[in-house]
């Protein structure tokens, strides 16, 4: 026998004459998908300006007064947001604000005097960007608990 087509299907499958060609689709499919996931990376961050930020030090003046600074590096000139945020020994919210940063320096380093509820133990900057959609943590207070108001250039969630 010399044409390897007249096998029963069994033995062509065994011996791979009869390839399937399902795993070359699936393969082909995958990559594509990972092709365009990888083209939108690449194109979304090259639209959105990076925007870093690192905590420096925060000292707590009272008990419902807290003193941060941190350092943001973003493009020059660009107005950014910084959600910062204060928490209890419980690790309830006792202060969060939104500060705007006026346009300036690529590299700034930002102070900013936190209203507190109560003496917090944690102070945090939980993100910054160039608006002020952020996907953050929303402020966790207790039930019943006020949420203080900030000075400006910070602004208090409103529930």
């Amino acid at each position: 026998m010399t044409d390897l087509s007249q096998l029963p299907a069994h033995l062509q499958a065994r011996y791979g004459y009869k390839k399937s060609s399902a795993g070359k689709r699936l393969f082909t499919i995958v990559m594509t998908g990972v092709m365009i996931a990888g083209g939108m990376f690449i194109y979304l961050k090259s639209k959105t300006p990076d925007v870093g930020w690192s905590l420096r030090t925060f000292v707590v003046t009272s008990d419902t007064k807290t003193n941060l600074s941190w350092q943001v590096s973003r493009p020059a000139n660009t107005t950014t947001y910084c959600v910062i945020r204060a928490q209890d020994i419980n690790r309830s919210d006792v202060g969060y604000a939104t500060v705007t940063i006026a346009p300036g320096d690529p590299v700034e380093n930002v102070t900013y005097r936190l209203t507190t509820e109560s003496r917090p133990i944690l102070v945090e900057v939980l993100a910054c960007a160039g608006s002020t959609t952020m996907r953050v943590a929303p402020a966790n207070f207790p039930p019943g608990v006020a949420i203080p108001a900030q000075e400006p250039p910070g602004v208090a969630p409103t529930s």
